[in-house]
Formats: structure tokens, C-alpha cells, sequence
């Protein structure tokens, strides 16, 4: 069957649509995925035969998920956050093929849906707005609503039009501005922007001559919208209907963010780029290279302005890497590396969003090859790397979308991985506790923290690495199997608090029998924390 994707150099970023941009049948995509194949000119989407679905596994049943929602045949294609601990998200694929809102005592069950075809979806952080992007064969719709009513305030469609990359709404955090971007085939990037009152669009701005659309981002007030047309960054001013600055990437790319007030631009492939509004234009701030092995899949800049998120996929696709700066300089205040997989499947970071004031951010990637590592990261911004809390979900995340104060978080995707043969999709509510929480008791939740465990698997003995804080009190370190029981305590020195250190572990149990292949669970605790990590034993 043919798909109506039509351009060649794609940024890897676009994996994360698995199909969603191709008019497919659901049998055909079920058996078929896309790789991303990496060439001089960039990332290019393959499509080819998939790795058969043998997994069945649900959600797995995780203490900081209020509620998961699993359909069998569609795919979650985007989540977001809005007020009253509401969750609007958009499927496509198979049906329901629905824009749906959920309530967080819902228990994971819709509110509503509201029936379409292809629905990519965004939602105001501070009010109730919310607002789809909708595309079918004749061309694409936009819908908004005022939650939690499901009737749509409006609906307006662009005949012909259709969506050519990951991202193409955005509402502002105010809920006063919509931006949409999308064009027919084969010409340039439109920018269809719109009051949240009215159908009619205050413009449909026509990129001449730039390429086609591809992203796009918007600040919180609603003033300035941040797209990409191919590869310039075109930012334009709704108040005078006019474009206030274009940023020449140099290359095709969906890695790119604006600041609460507009003034930061970020953006990266193989370099993070940071450029400020100088009063006429955008000028270079700085520039971060993290090695010549890396290369940038999202962004995030926070509202306030302070600090930027950034991360990275490798191109044996085995590892991530997020990196943290502070704004006023070049120079991260930290990075992390995910722990390695045989990148079979292609671990790859897909969408990254960040709280207001930059203290927590949230990751979610696809996933690697033995479903080792935890789908989904939140991390608070210290100045060390620390992981707050991770959801280990069935498949891969394509879409993850953090409250502006933190409190909760959302993320979705697909059932099983992007690059596996088979549908269904995941969309979950992640509770954080980071509300009403001060400073110095996240300071003690913090005492303990797992920072690596490897090889990973092991067949002969891993190395266990791990930080303990001089206050964190007691601690225990604990081995446990698929079961939940603990088959053995390692022991740690009273030597190691205060300081990174590790201890090994042979795969034997506690009567120094050596235990069986499979998953065991690694759990370091103390009174006011635990952290769990997946380990998995070959013999």
C-alpha cells in the first residue's frame, strides 16, 4: 500500500509516529515497523519488516501511576497535562481513533472521546483549552474545546492540507493562543494561528521558499510561535501578525524550543545551539557538543527561563544521554547516561518536558532491546544527576508532558516497541509527591540514589553503583526475584556512606546457591525513599 510520506531526510524524531503519517491499513501496519538509518545527510525513516510480537505483557503495576489506560488495536500518539489534574490525549491507527480527556479519579477510564481519524493533541497548562489536530484523507481539522465539556467550542478544516512531522499544535500555557502547522503536499510550511475564541485564523502565514513543516512551540502568553519549516526556525509575532525572526539550522531537524517569554530560542543535532533575542534579532548565546558519537532528539527550555534539558541518542542506538545546563552557560551542570542495551530495538529518547521554575523535568524514550530500562525518567535538577522516579512501561513512548508545578505528570505511547511488529497503546498519570514537599526534605528523599548497575544482563557477577548521602540513615540494600521476594541483603560498609561507591553481586542467593536466569529487582532504601532498578541474570 502506498504511504503518503514523501520526503526523504527526516529527523529521527519522526520514529516516533511509528505509521501515523502513512495511509495504512491495520493489518499492513502490524506487520511492518520503521528503523531510523543514519546517513551523511542525516537521519532517514526505513520501513521494513518488523520483529514478531511475542510480548504480551500489561502495564506493570507501579506505585507513583494513579491510573494506565490500554487499548488493544490503537496507538497514543500525544499527552498533555492540563488544570484540575485532567489528562487530553489523541490516538490514531486503529479505533477509537479519538481525541480523549481523562480526570484523575477517573481511573484511567475517558471522560469522553471525540471520534475523528489521526489525532495529535495539546492542552493549555493554566486553563482549560485544549486542542486537536485532526487529519483524514481530505485534508486535516482543527478542533478546540473549553474543558471538560466535549462538545468542541469550534472546528475549522483545511482541505488538502495534511501534517508532515511529530508536533504540529501547540496551545499556549494561558490557553489564549492556538498554533497549528501543516500545508498540501509539497509546498511550503503554513503557520495557522488562532485566537482560542474564534474558527477563523488570525493568519495562515506561508513560509515562501523555506520547505516544508515540521514542529512547533509556543510561549506560555501566546505571543511568539516557534516552527520549523524543513530547516529554518521561523518565529512569528501574533501581536503584529508578523514574523520577528528566522534562525537558519543548517540541517533538518524537530529538536528545538522557546522560552516563557520568547526571548531563548534552543535547538540541536549534533550541537545545542542556544540563541537570545538581542532587541532586533537572534544572536548565538552559546553552543554545547557532547562528542562526536551524539546527537540531539528533543528539547526543552523552562518557562522562567534558567535552565535547558537536552538529549541525545547514540548511532548504535544503545544508549541515551540527558544533559542539563543552566542558561548563562555552556558548560552542563550535568549529565546522565542511560544504562546500555544491546540497541537492538533502537533505545531512543523521544519527548522531554520540563516544570515552570526547571527544578524536575520528565523523559520519555523508547525503550531498548530487553525492556531493561525504565521507559520513563523524571529528574530533579541538581546539581549531580539525580532520577526522582522511574515507570517502566510494555513498549516505547512516544509523548510525556510534566505539570507546571510538577505535581504530576503523564506519558503514552505504544503497547509494545516502536520497531516490533503489533499495535496498541499506553497512556498513563504519574503522581510525583513533589507538591508540598520543601526543598530540605527532597533533600532527604535524595540520600539514596542507584546511579548504575552493570553489565546488565550479567552471566558471572555485575557491579551495583549506587550514592549514599551522610544523612540518609538507615539503608538497605536488597535483591529481589519476579516473585516479589527477597532472595538476598548486600551488604554495605559503613565506609561507602557519604560518597559514590558499589558492591557486586554474583547472582547467588542468600544460602550462596546460584540462582536461575531471569528478571530480579534491585532495591536501595532508606526510611524516606526507595529506588528499584531491573537487573537480569543469563546463564
Amino acid at each position: 500500500m502506498e504511504r503518503k510520506w514523501n520526503e526523504v531526510l527526516l529527523s529521527r524524531l519522526m520514529i516516533c509516529l511509528i505509521a501515523g503519517m502513512w495511509s495504512l491499513s491495520a493489518s499492513s501496519l502490524q506487520e511492518e515497523a520503521l528503523f531510523v538509518q543514519h546517513t551523511v545527510n542525516g537521519p532517514i525513516i526505513i520501513q521494513r519488516q518488523g520483529i514478531p510480537h511475542t510480548n504480551s505483557v500489561r502495564m506493570l503495576q507501579d506505585p507513583a501511576v494513579v491510573w494506565s489506560h490500554y487499548l488493544t488495536s490503537a496507538i497514543y500518539n500525544t499527552t498533555s497535562n492540563t488544570v484540575g489534574g485532567h489528562v487530553f490525549a489523541g490516538t490514531y491507527l486503529n479505533p477509537p481513533k479519538e481525541a480523549e480527556l481523562f480526570a484523575s479519579g477517573g481511573g484511567g477510564a475517558p471522560e469522553w472521546g471525540y471520534s475523528g481519524t489521526e489525532f495529535y493533541t495539546d492542552a493549555g497548562d493554566n486553563t482549560f483549552t485544549l486542542a486537536a489536530v485532526d487529519e483524514d484523507a481530505s485534508g486535516v481539522t482543527v478542533i478546540k474545546w473549553t474543558g471538560p465539556d466535549s462538545i468542541p467550542d469550534w472546528t475549522t478544516s483545511f482541505a488538502g492540507y495534511s501534517v508532515s512531522s511529530y508536533g504540529p499544535i501547540a496551545v499556549s500555557d494561558d490557553g489564549s493562543t492556538i498554533a497549528a502547522i501543516a500545508a498540501p503536499p509539497g509546498t511550503d510550511a503554513h503557520l495557522l494561528l488562532f485566537d482560542a475564541d474564534s474558527a477563523t485564523p488570525l493568519i495562515d502565514y506561508v513560509a515562501s521558499g523555506l520547505g516544508f513543516p515540521r514542529y512547533v512551540r509556543i510561549n506560555s502568553d501566546g505571543r511568539y510561535t516557534a516552527f520549523i519549516a524543513l530547516a529554518t526556525i521561523v518565529v512569528f509575532d501574533r501581536d503584529l501578525l508578523s514574523v520577528r525572526g528566522q534562525i537558519s539550522m543548517g540541517y533538518s531537524n524537530d529538536a528545538m524550543d522557546i522560552s516563557g517569554d520568547g526571548n531563548l530560542i534552543a535547538y540541536a543535532w549534533p550541537t545545542l545551539q542556544v540563541m537570545e533575542w538581542t532587541g532586533s534579532s537572534y544572536q548565538n548565546l552559546w553552543a554545547y557538543n557532547p562528542g562526536a558519537s551524539y546527537y540531539a532528539s528533543t528539547i526543552a527550555i523552562s518557562n522562567d527561563g534558567t535552565t535547558i534539558v537536552s538529549c541525545w541518542y547514540t548511532l548504535s542506538f544503545n544508549t541515551l544521554k540527558v544533559v542539563v545546563h543552566d542558561v548563562g552557560s555552556a558548560t552542563p551542570l550535568w549529565t546522565y547516561d542511560y544504562p546500555f542495551s544491546s540497541g537492538v530495538y533502537q533505545e531512543d529518547p523521544m519527548d522531554v518536558d520540563i516544570t515552570d521554575d526547571g527544578k524536575y523535568f520528565i523523559v520519555g524514550s523508547l525503550g531498548d532491546d530487553a525492556n531493561l530500562n525504565p521507559e520513563v525518567h523524571i529528574f530533579r535538577r541538581d546539581s549531580t544527576p539525580y532520577v526522582y522516579y522511574t515507570v517502566d512501561m510494555p513498549g516505547s513512548m512516544f509523548s510525556v508532558d510534566i505539570s507546571s508545578d510538577g505535581s504530576y505528570a503523564t506519558a503514552c505511547g505504544k503497547h509494545v516497541h516502536a520497531n516490533v511488529m503489533g499495535s496498541g497503546g499506553d497512556v498513563v498519570m504519574i503522581n510525583t509527591d513533589i507538591t508540598g514537599i520543601a526543598d530540605s526534605d527532597l533533600a532527604n528523599i535524595a540520600a539514596v540514589s542507584l546511579i548504575d548497575i552493570h553489565p546488565n544482563p550479567f552471566s558471572q557477577q555485575t557491579d551495583i553503583r549506587f550514592q549514599i548521602a551522610d544523612n540518609s540513615g538507615g539503608v538497605a540494600l536488597k535483591i529481589f526475584d519476579a516473585s516479589g521476594r527477597v532472595v538476598k541483603f548486600l551488604n554495605i560498609p559503613s565506609s561507602d556512606i557519604g560518597h559514590q561507591s558499589s558492591v557486586v553481586w554474583d547472582g547467588r542467593d542468600e544460602h550462596n546457591r546460584m540462582l536461575g536466569s531471569g528478571v530480579y529487582f534491585v532495591h536501595l532504601e532508606n526510611a524516606n525513599h526507595r529506588e528499584i532498578e531491573k537487573v537480569v541474570l543469563l546463564k
